[in-house]
């Protein structure tokens, strides 16, 4: 048995958990292997990037974003899928807390 407690999100760096963070997004992000080095390039050229992580399964990498409105978020998710070399990219929006600690448990 495994049990995890975690007294806040924001113990994990989690800023949108405050309520007032700018809107966030992770993006997974499917690379044509040819074109990985490009890709990267044209990420580390996007402001609104804050991190970028390779992982593995069916997506390569993993961006966090960070826009100033929903609409700009919009735009740069769209910008990424844009990129040559990007197959696939999928975004999800982190949403605000509902202002409740979070405490995850699981039991193997």
């Amino acid at each position: 048995m495994i049990a995890v407690q975690i007294a806040s999100p924001a113990f994990l760096g989690v800023a949108a958990d405050r309520g007032d963070a700018a809107p966030r997004a992770h993006v997974m992000i499917q690379v044509a292997p040819r074109d990985a080095d490009g890709v990267t390039a044209g990420l580390a050229e996007m402001s609104e990037l804050t991190a970028l992580h390779q992982i593995t399964g069916d997506y390569d990498l993993i961006a966090v974003v960070e826009a100033g409105r929903p609409e700009d978020l919009e735009r740069t998710v769209a910008r990424i899928s844009a990129l040559v070399g990007v197959r696939r990219a999928q975004a999800s929006v982190l949403l605000p807390r509902a202002g409740r600690a979070f405490h995850p448990t699981t039991v193997d």
